[in-house]
């Protein structure tokens, strides 16, 4: 059955999406988040799924690679911010747009 996502404004607490599609969405990338080293390999992964994090003001969202959409905060996914930079260190951000970046190394 495919997922239908929503484009409506969520209140400062709420998913965007309704609660059988956040359930099912938490269930198909929690492995991806908890299983995560680095920041570099929650994106490539996320990437690999059709995903991306970028900043939207001080909440870290879970956006659809397809559509750019937002869908949803990764707090309400069960993986705060707070939670995945005391595990995985302080992420890359490109300025502009507030995504997430993969490290690169210069050389």
């Amino acid at each position: 059955m495919p997922t239908v996502w929503c484009d409506r404004v969520r209140g400062g607490r709420e998913s965007a999406l309704d609660s059988e599609s956040a359930i099912s969405l938490a269930c198909h990338l929690n492995d991806a988040f908890a299983n995560a080293t680095s920041w570099s390999g929650l994106l490539h992964t996320l990437a690999n799924r059709g995903f991306f994090l970028r900043f939207e003001g001080v909440r870290l969202a879970l956006v659809n690679e397809q559509t750019g959409l937002s869908l949803c905060t990764c707090a309400s996914l069960g993986h705060s911010f707070s939670s995945l930079a005391h595990r995985l260190g302080k992420p890359n951000v490109m300025a502009d747009t507030g995504r997430l970046i993969p490290k690169t190394t210069l050389g």
